[in-house]
């Protein structure tokens, strides 16, 4: 279990507006956690973010821990080790290739590779394998990754088969039911959005699955999460056709269903996790339009979204 150092309530319970910010579940608290991002301040300028919160169902609380000012990093929750992780992001020096772990009141850095560094790339821990996967993301303007790095807990080392072609602001989750890493979405330099379908690695091969009768078309950076329960990987908004979305898909890992088109209003990065111990799918903030940002809370329980109100 992860012991977090509580602050006193804010005299505002809930976090600000932003985007660019990342969720996970701590399975050890029971408590989704979520930090950073960025925020615009007006129709020019954003400012960085380096707040962590944690929510429980109920309310919202903000902690007391050292971090610099970072958006579009991810996090990822280490099953065996009980604690999480961090990998990337970006900051005013750029893109960042840092794996950090969260200890005590700090972010503890781990390893620094200049060949990784990437901002909305994907970050998951295989628990089968107990390997943490590291795949694309922005190393600078108009520049994405596409290699695949696994970290054992010791040291990296880069895949070297073929995979998908690099991108950044996708959909990446660990199937626990599968014991697969699936990828979906996402958009290269030129900032165009893939149409390529889901990518599914299982360590040692990424496995192509085009698209085939109903399914999300382009997607990019739409919120996402693992329902473990149901075995799904769940996507909620994102980019469309050139348009904010509102639909929420899920994939089973053999076709994609449309679950709903009502529930949060049309945005990007509404990032989400499962929360396992509620079945619920907590969902925070995003990108309404440029320069709004949103900061309200929602719940999916696998057939609605609720809105949480405070």
């Amino acid at each position: 279990m992860i012991a977090l150092p509580f602050l006193a309530f804010n005299d505002n319970p809930v976090p600000g507006k932003r985007a660019h910010h990342a969720l996970v579940y701590d399975e050890g608290s029971n408590q989704v956690v979520m930090t950073c991002g960025s925020t615009p301040v007006d129709d020019n300028s954003a400012i960085f973010l380096n707040d962590t919160w944690s929510f429980d169902g109920k309310q919202w609380k903000t902690f007391n821990l050292t971090s610099d000012l970072r958006s579009g990093m991810t996090l990822a929750y280490h099953a065996k080790k009980k604690k999480i992780f961090s990998f990337g992001g970006f900051s005013d020096a750029g893109s960042l290739g840092e794996l950090r772990v969260l200890e005590g009141e700090s972010w503890k850095v781990i390893s620094t590779f200049d060949e990784m560094k990437a901002a909305e790339a994907g970050f998951v821990y295989d628990e089968a394998r107990d390997k943490m996967i590291k795949f694309g993301g922005s190393a600078a303007r108009g520049q994405t990754n596409g290699a695949t790095w696994e970290w054992d807990g010791i040291s990296w080392k880069k895949f070297d088969g073929t995979g998908p072609q690099g991108r950044q602001a996708f959909a990446m989750v660990y199937d626990s039911k599968r014991k697969k890493t699936v990828l979906y979405g996402g958009t290269g330099g030129g900032r165009d959005p893939f149409t390529d379908g889901v990518w599914e690695f299982d360590g040692t091969k990424w496995e192509n699955i085009p698209l085939n009768g109903a399914n999300p078309g382009s997607r990019l950076s739409p919120g996402y999460a693992f329902d473990s329960k149901r075995g799904m990987l769940i996507i909620f908004g994102g980019i469309s056709d050139r348009k904010m979305s509102n639909e929420t898909w899920g994939w089973d890992g053999k076709q994609w269903k449309k679950l709903a088109d009502t529930g949060p209003s049309a945005r990007a990065m509404g990032y989400m996790a499962y929360d396992k111990k509620r079945d619920r799918i907590v969902l925070f903030g995003g990108r309404i339009s440029w320069p709004n940002d949103a900061n309200d809370t929602w719940e999916w329980d696998g057939n609605k979204w609720t809105e949480v109100k405070f």
